[in-house]
């Protein structure tokens, strides 16, 4: 959440604040209200429980379909008559109302993420991120350079018998009802020679982005004679993840990712590149991937696979539909709100995200934001302000025009 400071005269702090509306304060400066906020992270805290060990005392309190290792305890919920089970309220029960939810497993403690072991700390020489962010200054230029800097390095894996180079893919449906997709298409001087997708369940784009990493790096570590994987992504961000074997969503993938690479690695001179590529440039086998996982017609499904981040996604939409919804009451937002419309010709609706909907527009700039606020929840020092609140000054215009 971005945070903008200011120093308003007490003039202008009692003007703006002092009979403003909260609901329409707290809709300009991007803050949502606070029992949504606490609801959000209690929710986003209730799957935390199952990045926790096998063996966590909290684990031995639920019931027997998720106490796994622990003992249980003799207060546990498996203990509970189920005609308690509505009557009882608290964080165990939010955990054991909700824990089906998320059919992510993880592994705590694997072997492969104990400090001293993990692949970075063993293998970091061989295993670089070659990343790349557009110069807004100059576009075009920016654009122009990177192409020609991917068509080099393409020319260079074309000639090496022993690299294989691929380009990974994600799609994320627009109807909810229907799944993620992951796919990968590995090259080998010039040459498809496998390509896969994959349905990837109810996920995040990063998620279903790891997938096709996973995927990728496992076929391409079991082709024979292949001491060079160059790999090329929208994502540098899932790159970096699918080497983390710790806790995170999508853990699963990237554990896999770590076991395939330790094997592969234990030949010398081998080494893996992930390469930053951007949609927008529809280059390379980066959109030959794009162009395949399109192809895979929507697919639906009653039990669908879901990730850490996709629940936590979800908890976050739901507190800001609440928002919205508290947003359409007149007085919670001021019976005075300027209702503002955005490009699509929908209502401006509250967001805390890139410091609001409203706030991050002016981008810090003191004047603008004094004035906004004033035009929008009706509070400017002009002649209809002055008469509501019974304040002592002229209710005309000074070029004469009534009320």
């Amino acid at each position: 959440m971005n945070t903008y400071t200011f120093s308003l005269s007490k003039q202008e702090l009692v003007l703006y604040y002092g009979v403003s509306p909260t609901g329409g304060t707290e809709a300009l400066a991007g803050l949502i209200p606070v029992h949504l906020h606490l609801r959000k992270l209690a929710d986003h805290a209730n799957l935390r429980i199952a990045t926790l060990s096998d063996t966590h005392p909290i684990q031995s309190l639920l019931s027997k379909d998720y106490v796994k290792q622990a003992e249980v305890h003799h207060c546990s919920v498996s203990h509970m008559a189920p005609a308690l089970w509505d009557k009882v309220h608290g964080t165990i029960m939010e955990i054991e109302n909700h824990h089906h939810e998320l059919t992510e497993v993880f592994e705590p403690c694997a072997p492969e993420n104990r400090p001293g072991f993990r692949l970075m700390d063993r293998f970091a020489a061989q295993v670089s991120f070659n990343d790349f962010k557009i110069n807004m200054e100059n576009e075009a230029l920016s654009v122009t350079n990177r192409k020609i800097e991917l068509d080099a390095l393409i020319n260079e894996l074309k000639d090496d018998e022993h690299a294989i180079y691929c380009g990974t893919d994600a799609s994320l449906p627009a109807n909810v009802r229907h799944q993620a997709a992951s796919a990968y298409l590995l090259y080998r001087q010039g040459d498809v020679v496998h390509r896969a997708r994959y349905i990837a369940g109810r996920v995040t784009a990063p998620d279903a982005e790891l997938y096709a990493i996973r995927a990728a790096i496992v076929k391409a570590c079991s082709l024979p004679g292949v001491n060079n994987i160059t790999l090329f992504t929208d994502s540098i961000a899932s790159a970096r993840r699918a080497v983390n074997p710790s806790v995170h969503s999508g853990q699963g993938h990237s554990l896999a990712v770590c076991r395939a690479l330790e094997q592969w690695f234990a030949n010398g001179g081998r080494s893996v590149t992930f390469v930053m590529v951007h949609s927008r440039f529809e280059w390379g086998p980066h959109h030959e991937a794009h162009k395949f996982v399109r192809g895979l017609p929507p697919v639906g499904g009653r039990r669908m696979a879901t990730s850490l981040d996709s629940l936590r996604k979800k908890a976050t939409a739901t507190c800001l539909d609440s928002w919205s919804t508290m947003f359409q009451n007149e007085k919670y937002r001021g019976h005075n709100f300027l209702l503002l419309q955005n490009l699509d010709g929908g209502i401006v609706q509250p967001t805390y995200t890139k410091g609001g909907a409203w706030l991050g527009e002016v981008s810090g700039r003191l004047s603008v934001f004094t004035r906004m606020c004033w035009s929008i929840l009706g509070h400017a020092p002009i002649g209809l302000y002055f008469q509501r609140f019974n304040i002592d000054e002229s209710h005309r215009c000074e070029c004469g025009v009534p009320l």
